[in-house]
């Protein structure tokens, strides 16, 4: 008898990553089906496997897509941008190569799907939306991969999250590039600073390394859950008006460039 899919969380992604990074995932231990509820946990899997992370029938043999199935062929047809029939509540766009004029209409989409269909109160599906434009310039900035980028939104009624994730160098080596940060050597630490208001590799006090800032003025007041992962750790906040004050490190299975992933409830 087939068991009942479960749900897809982080810490399915963690446990099927450490298993693979030492070599104890088989296919026939993949018995356990699951279904993405929310888009983090999805794209985050999806990513460990086009960076050669994990095997690439992974997907296949674990997720039961359900309502995600068009999001998950749209991205493994390399289509540059895709969005729902449906009011728009779910998409995603390459963060290269594209247009101004279709990127601004893909922000467009996620900022009236976060206020229309999340129903986000005040300015915060603008904030948020703001934010992902910002994370989307770090990709050109600083991930040396602009062609691995992806940005993707998911609305609900009550929750608006968004993914944005690259494959490329990854916050460590990025903050290396500069002579303030050359001699860091740790993942967690590297993400704790790139967080931090003003550190890039351009140096603190350069007018970069605000990208993060409009992501906590959208979550003001909201329940938030948010995962930053890059090498071997990752950065979460949960909470209502999460800050770096509620900020936990934790070691991960490695993984390549960086990757953000905020849901939020009203």
């Amino acid at each position: 008898m087939t068991s009942r899919p479960a749900p897809l969380t982080f810490s399915t992604v963690d446990g099927i990553g450490f298993a693979c990074a030492e070599r104890s995932l088989r296919p026939e231990q993949l018995t356990q089906r699951y279904t993405p509820r929310t888009l983090g946990p999805l794209l985050e899997l999806l990513s460990l496997i086009a960076a050669g992370r994990l095997p690439a029938h992974t997907a296949d043999q674990l997720i039961t897509p359900d309502g995600t199935a068009p999001l998950i062929t749209a991205i493994r047809d390399d289509r540059e941008k895709w969005s729902s029939p449906d009011n728009r509540r779910i998409g995603f766009i390459r963060a290269a190569p594209h247009t101004g004029e279709s990127f601004t209409a893909f922000l467009m989409d996620a900022q009236r799907a976060g206020r229309e269909i999340a129903k986000l109160p005040g300015t915060a599906a603008g904030q948020l939306v703001a934010a992902m434009e910002e994370l989307e310039n770090n990709i050109h900035e600083h991930s040396n991969a602009a062609d691995t980028g992806l940005l993707a939104y998911r609305a609900a009624e009550g929750t608006f999250e968004f993914v944005v994730v690259d494959r490329g160098i990854g916050v460590l080596n990025s903050l290396r590039q500069c002579t303030e940060f050359a001699s860091m050597t740790d993942h967690g630490r590297a993400l704790e600073a790139a967080l931090t208001d003003g550190a890039s590799r351009f140096g603190r006090n350069t007018g970069h390394g605000n990208g993060f800032r409009p992501i906590f003025l959208g979550l003001l007041n909201l329940s938030g859950d948010l995962r930053f992962r890059s090498g071997n750790h990752a950065l979460t906040m949960q909470g209502t008006s999460p800050t770096l004050s509620t900020a936990q490190l934790a070691e991960k299975p490695m993984m390549d460039g960086f990757f953000v992933s905020v849901a939020c409830r009203t």
